[in-house]
């Protein structure tokens, strides 16, 4: 009995100790809503918008590997996100070129709004697609990051985010780092 627990992710041992509770959540549905917290930090209405700052076609072994593809291009877009003028994320979408084509790479404000570009020109709506997220609270944000978006070495919640089509295809990677004061969450089981 002990060993299917253990297999199944529920208990942990240790040698000439016991075995112990897991408290981690193994397979247990739950309700996630995902705050910002733009108004606890912003009295007035502003409004959030973002900047391009970066837009290339890339080919990267690792990355085509995250997508579960063989060497491939892939459109790369790196944004900063601001609710008035204070930036709050930095995400980075990398998508494969053969599910965009003819893409420009020189309309940099199309990918101010990459989701709606997406919808729009292609007919994919990614926000009503099926995702995964990993998520970690991270405090060695990566310098180029945090000159944006944790210039005061504030933690940071980083993200993977993977974003499948129906048929369980993947359609996009993405890379996001939150600071942590516009962001939280609420789960309820």
């Amino acid at each position: 009995m002990l060993n299917e627990l253990e297999s199944a992710g529920y208990i942990f041992r240790i040698q000439g100790k016991g075995s112990f509770v897991n408290k981690t959540l193994v397979n247990k549905k739950v309700l996630v809503t995902e705050n910002n917290n733009f108004h606890k930090h912003f009295k007035e209405s502003v409004s959030e918008h973002s900047e391009v700052v970066e837009a290339e076609i890339i080919q990267d072994k690792e990355l085509c590997s995250k997508l579960k593809l063989k060497n491939q291009k892939l459109l790369k877009v790196a944004r900063i996100k601001y609710i008035g003028n204070v930036a709050w994320a930095h995400q980075t979408n990398y998508i494969p070129i053969k599910y965009l084509p003819d893409v420009n790479i020189d309309d940099v404000d199309s990918f101010k709004e990459l989701a709606t570009m997406i919808r729009k020109k292609y007919r994919i709506d990614i926000h009503q697609e099926k995702s995964k997220k990993y998520m970690q609270v991270i405090v060695d944000t990566p310098e180029e990051i945090a000159n944006f978006i944790a210039k005061d070495g504030e933690p940071c919640f980083e993200f993977d985010r993977y974003t499948y089509f129906a048929d369980g295809k993947i359609f996009e990677y993405v890379k996001i780092y939150i600071n942590y004061k516009y962001y939280s969450l609420t789960i309820k089981d």
